[in-house]
């Protein structure tokens, strides 16, 4: 049986459709899919970016630095190595950690409260009157604690007279710049320094 033909010469389909017709139907499907096939792989091949790059600048990918020593929970007494005859001499009381000495790190809430308070009195002596020692002062005094009145302190600390980045955060750059009291073996306040731990 042949197929009657159109006014314009094509054939008709049984249906009365033309055959052009249908294959234009089919060819503009074709083309919708491929385009929303093109636009979903793009949309994915976005969303994988985006989430690599995610993973890349998240927290656990951009630990600070000093998460590789550990937060400082205990002290340790530095000696100026002046003593003599069994007598340890002068020495300093400095943040540290066990089994790693003073690499380690204070942050907000963060460290042991001997450790805190060590840090608290050597800014409320060797920064006595600076907005540091205010600071500390009037949010508790040396009560262990690096509250938000702490994070202040040794920002400021940081940022006008250390020369270190500004962060809040107490760590070795930090401790290398401070002044730290330094007392007898008996107890009592000498003087600030800079010693080179």
């Amino acid at each position: 049986m042949t197929k009657p033909e159109a006014h314009d010469g094509s054939r008709v389909h049984e249906r009365g459709r033309r055959r052009d017709d249908i294959t234009d139907r089919k060819d503009c499907i074709v083309q919708r899919v491929s385009t929303a096939l093109r636009t979903r792989i793009g949309a994915l091949g976005a969303s994988a970016l985006l989430f690599a790059v995610g993973l890349t600048a998240s927290p656990m990918m951009t630990a600070p630095a000093h998460a590789a020593y550990g937060p400082c929970n205990t002290t340790s007494k530095r000696t100026d190595g002046l003593g003599s005859g069994g007598n340890p001499g002068n020495h300093y009381k400095i943040p540290a950690r066990s089994g790693n000495g003073l690499s380690c790190y204070l942050a907000y809430q963060t460290g042991s409260s001997n450790a805190v308070t060590a840090l608290q009195r050597a800014i409320i002596s060797c920064y006595s009157g600076t907005y540091a020692a205010n600071r500390i002062n009037a949010t508790g005094g040396a009560d262990g604690a690096y509250g938000t009145g702490t994070v202040d302190a040794v920002r400021w600390l940081q940022a006008n007279r250390l020369g270190v980045s500004a962060d809040g955060e107490y760590g070795p750059a930090t401790r290398e710049q401070m002044q730290w009291p330094l007392y007898t073996s008996g107890g009592i306040y000498i003087a600030c320094l800079n010693p080179p731990f």
